[in-house]
C-alpha cells in the first residue's frame, strides 16, 4: 500500500510538473513560437537581438527567415509569420491592403540605418556623387570613371536598398543594362571583390559592426565610397555619426512590424529590441539607435588643491 502511494506522489508530482512546464511554452511576451522575417541586410543585428531575447527567455522560440523586402511584407500579409523587420514602414497602399482583411500592422522604429556602396581594393575612386549615382542607375555607365565602364550589383532586385535607390534616385526610369543582381549581400562581397570596375549596392548594417568577425573579412576584399548629394560637395561615409546626424544623403529606418496587436512573442521581442538593451546593442553594433539612454554626469567642481 506504501509502495503504491509512493508511486501515486511520483506521479501527481511529475504530472504538475508538466502542466507548469507546458503554462510556460505557451504564446506569451516571453514564450511560445514565433516565425520572424526580416530583410537579409538586417542579418547580424537581428541575429543578435533574437539570440540575446532567447538567452533571457528560454521558453521562448524564434524562428528567422532571412528574406527580401517584398517577401517579408507578403509573409506578413499571408500569416506566414506574425513579425518582420525591413527598413521603412508600410506604405499607404500597403496599409489599405492589409485593412481590407480587417489586419492593422503595428510599427515600432528600433534604429537608423543607411545603403552603402562597396567597391573592390582597386576600385579607382573613393567618392561618389547622389548625381553619378542616378546616371549610372540610368545606364549611363561611361561618365563616372573615365574610360572605364561601370556596373551596379544590387545585394537582392527586391531588397530595401534596391526599392530605395529606384524610388529615391529613378523613379520615373527603369533601372539600366549595366544594372543587375545576386541573391544575398556576401555574394556581393565577392562579386565586387573580383570586379574593380563595379560598384556594389547593400545594407550598411552588414558593415557597421567593425568588431565583428565576418564584418572585418568583407572590409578586408573591398571599401565603402563615400557619397555627397551634388558633383564636387563635402562626401561623407555611412558611420554612426553621419547616419544619426543624417549628413550622409541615403539614410532610413529600420522597423519592426507586426502583424496585430496580441499581447504575444512578436509583442515581446519588439519590446525589447526598441528597449534599452535592444537599443544599446545596436549602438555597441555601429548603428545609430532610435533613443538613447540620458546618462548623467556629475562633475566635482571643488579646486584641486
Amino acid at each position: 500500500m506504501k509502495i503504491l502511494f509512493l508511486f501515486s506522489l511520483i506521479f501527481l508530482i511529475l504530472s504538475s510538473c508538466g502542466i507548469a512546464d507546458d503554462t510556460t511554452r505557451n504564446d506569451s511576451p516571453t514564450s511560445g513560437k514565433l516565425t520572424f522575417y526580416f530583410d537579409e541586410g538586417l542579418t547580424s543585428h537581428i541575429e543578435n537581438q533574437v539570440y540575446t531575447f532567447q538567452q533571457t527567455y528560454k521558453y521562448a522560440d524564434i524562428q528567422l527567415v532571412p528574406s527580401d523586402e517584398r517577401k517579408c511584407i507578403e509573409a506578413l500579409f499571408n500569416d506566414s509569420c506574425k513579425a518582420i523587420a525591413i527598413t521603412r514602414n508600410l506604405s499607404e497602399d500597403e496599409l489599405k491592403r492589409f485593412g481590407s482583411k480587417n489586419i492593422y500592422p503595428q510599427t515600432s522604429v528600433v534604429a537608423k540605418d543607411a545603403i552603402a556602396f562597396i567597391v573592390s581594393k582597386n576600385f579607382p575612386d573613393s567618392v561618389i556623387s547622389l548625381i553619378q549615382l542616378t546616371e549610372l542607375l540610368k545606364g549611363n555607365d561611361s561618365g563616372y570613371v573615365k574610360g572605364k565602364y561601370i556596373s551596379i550589383i544590387f545585394d537582392n532586385q527586391n531588397s530595401g536598398s534596391t526599392r530605395q535607390l529606384k524610388d529615391s534616385l529613378v523613379p520615373q526610369y527603369p533601372f539600366g543594362p549595366n544594372c543587375s543582381a545576386v541573391n544575398s549581400t556576401p555574394q556581393l562581397i565577392e562579386a565586387i571583390a573580383a570586379n574593380p570596375n563595379a560598384i556594389g549596392v547593400c545594407d550598411y548594417a552588414w558593415l557597421s559592426d567593425k568588431d565583428d568577425t565576418v564584418t572585418k573579412k568583407f572590409l578586408q576584399s573591398v571599401k565603402i565610397l563615400a557619397v555627397s548629394r551634388k558633383n564636387n560637395e563635402v562626401s561623407y561615409m555611412p558611420d554612426q555619426s553621419n547616419i544619426a546626424t543624417l549628413a550622409y544623403p541615403l539614410c532610413r529606418n529600420i522597423c519592426i512590424i507586426r502583424r496585430s496587436a496580441e499581447y504575444s512573442l512578436g509583442k515581446g521581442i519588439e519590446t525589447f529590441i526598441a528597449g534599452e538593451k535592444g537599443q544599446l546593442m545596436f549602438l555597441k553594433q555601429g548603428l545609430p539607435p532610435n533613443r538613447q539612454e540620458e546618462r548623467l554626469i556629475e562633475v566635482d567642481m571643488t579646486p584641486l588643491k
